[in-house]
């Protein structure tokens, strides 16, 4: 087990990503995934003849010509299919019956825009430049993250100003001196949750402008479901000679003088590479170094930047014809107030609703799925929420919580529950199986701090940070995954290539 050139931390996106592009170029990898099925937050689990995913919900940029497709075309070899959601992708809901549909091409998203906000017209315009501009900027910083620290200064000298303009401002910044209308201001930030944003305030407006051009060729949907990522990697590890291993824990890492030798797993056992690549969050790589190194300058810089939001989800399993009844392909965005700034539900036991809601209908975008004679469908139901609520449970091991927690859980089901009956009440009799996660289901089965699902916080100084590099100061350790570039599917797959490209560059072709 010792003639790996590579260990891969963590099966999520990032680490499958890393060492399917490692092995495409004739590295053998290893891939250690603590949990006893690989995907991380692309895994798939069902309950009494229902599937569900776990975090993908749509996926931009996967499209015919698109970026992302072309990417997971070589690392698959063209094993994932993607399905088209249609021209409407996102449904947008506020109080006062206001509701949107975000829809592709660009052009038509404009004009909705403008229907709805005939007198901001002209702001709209501007709006769509910056979102265009903070995504050139996006690959002049990103591109950093895979070089040398000197070659990243140099390079970051050409382009700091465009970056400093746009992922070195919030949000909140950047939308009140485009936009005036405070309502349109909302809508613009509806989509926030797709990255943790929960407070304009505090978010990085170039993780906004780059997850919304995200969609902006259309959404897409992996056939067959979020498991086909890890089923489409695995074969392209593996020719070159790597492995997987589940239920395989990491409790260390090695480190001899100033460089990385490999790491101790559960059960005292260690094995030897020249090269460990962890995709399981930069705060939970420090937490693997020996003490002497944890208190490094860059260690403490990492330290410094807070998890991301986490989430309460609930899914539901239907009987009927949920098309007839308000279900659709495109996602629904609910949001219970146009203030954009209290995107959290900060109790969800006790606060009888989230102040927003994505509800998602995967049945609906799969073309592989078959409904059967009971024309059986899914629901997922996301609200972001605080960890504190559920802090102090933190110590306490799935399948053995205590009865409070059992309470406490239950409580939000019912709270979530009618509120979807509210939105949707003539689906809500067709719910025939509910089970809801929480923040601590997350932190059990991905190994997050607090259950936060999308890295580190969103925030410009995370965006901005040389310490988020994929090289370390540790020679032969890489950071991997979301938190080298940004959250979700397709950014941790290309913080996965990025780490492989530092020491394959081979792989930097392929990025695009």
């Amino acid at each position: 087990m010792d003639d790996f050139d590579a260990i891969v931390i963590g099966s999520g996106m990032g680490g499958l990503s890393c060492a399917a592009a490692l092995g495409r170029t004739g590295h053998k990898v290893l891939v250690l995934e603590h949990h006893r099925i690989p995907g991380g937050l692309t895994q798939t689990f069902s309950r009494r003849g229902f599937r569900w995913d776990v975090g993908v919900h749509y996926l931009g940029e996967v499209g015919p010509d698109g970026e992302s497709h072309a990417i997971f075309e070589w690392l698959t070899g063209g094993a994932i299919r993607f399905a088209s959601m249609g021209s409407v992708y996102d449904i947008v809901h506020f109080p006062g019956n206001f509701e949107i549909p975000f829809a592709r091409p660009q052009a038509a998203l404009a004009a909705e825009l403008k229907e709805h906000f005939p007198a901001s017209a002209g702001e709209i315009d501007a709006f769509f430049v910056a979102l265009e501009e903070a995504d050139h900027a996006a690959r002049a910083l990103f591109t950093q993250r895979a070089m040398p620290a000197l070659l990243a200064e140099i390079y970051d000298l050409w382009h700091r100003n465009a970056i400093q303009k746009y992922w070195g401002r919030t949000s909140a910044e950047v939308l009140v001196e485009l936009i005036g209308d405070p309502k349109l201001r909302a809508v613009l930030l509806a989509q926030s949750a797709n990255y943790g944003g929960t407070n304009p305030s505090a978010t990085s407006f170039g993780v906004h402008a780059l997850i919304m051009r995200h969609y902006f060729r259309g959404a897409y949907y992996p056939v067959g479901g979020a498991r086909a990522f890890a089923d489409g990697m695995l074969p392209a590890i593996q020719k070159a000679g790597g492995q997987l291993r589940t239920n395989a824990g990491v409790l260390g890492l090695l480190v001899e003088g100033d460089a990385v030798a490999g790491v101790r797993l559960e059960g005292d056992t260690t094995l030897r590479a020249p090269r460990v690549f962890s995709a399981i969050g930069a705060r939970n790589t420090i937490r693997l170094l020996p003490a002497s190194l944890r208190e490094s300058e860059w260690a403490r810089a990492i330290d410094a930047l807070a998890p991301s939001v986490c989430h309460v989800a609930l899914y539901l399993g239907l009987e009927g014809d949920i098309r007839s009844c308000g279900a659709s392909a495109a996602n629904h965005w609910y949001h219970e107030s146009w203030d954009s700034n209290g995107g959290v539900w900060s109790d969800p036991g006790k606060e009888s609703q989230p102040p927003g809601l994505f509800v998602s209908f995967p049945s609906l975008k799969d073309p592989a799925h078959e409904p059967g004679d009971r024309q059986r469908h899914t629901a997922e139901i996301v609200a972001l929420a605080a960890w504190e609520p559920f802090a102090a449970w933190g110590d306490s091991r799935l399948g053995n919580r205590p009865h409070e927690y059992a309470e406490y859980k239950s409580a939000i089901e019912r709270n979530l529950l009618a509120q979807f009956a509210r939105h949707f009440p003539a689906l809500a009799p067709m719910v025939v199986v509910s089970e809801l996660s929480t923040p601590l289901t997350t932190a059990s089965f991905i190994g997050s701090e607090h259950g936060a699902i999308y890295g580190l916080e969103t925030s410009p100084r995370r965006f901005l940070s040389p310490a988020l590099r994929t090289r370390t100061p540790v020679h032969g350790l890489y950071l991997a995954g979301q938190d080298v570039v940004t959250p979700g599917v397709t950014g941790a797959m290309r913080g996965g290539l990025i780490s492989a490209a530092s020491v394959e560059p081979r792989v930097l072709v392929h990025l695009g």
